[in-house]
């Protein structure tokens, strides 16, 4: 998983909103948690974003 990459939550996270709306990864690095990606969401018209771990990721469009 790379900067640029458009991710959703894999579907075996059952708390994950639904439907599955899609984020853009803008930082991968090291937090706290154990999560290792820094994701964009945008969910219903606002901007935020949040730390992730990259296991619970699905890259559904892969940057280049």
């Amino acid at each position: 998983m790379k900067v640029g990459d458009l991710v959703i939550f894999n579907e075996h996270q059952m708390w994950a909103p639904v439907p599955r709306h899609p984020g853009l990864v803008i930082e991968v690095g090291v937090y706290v948690g154990r999560k290792d990606v820094k994701v964009m969401w945008n969910y219903k018209g606002k901007q935020y974003w949040n730390t992730e771990k990259s296991r619970e990721l699905v890259v559904i469009n892969g940057s280049r």
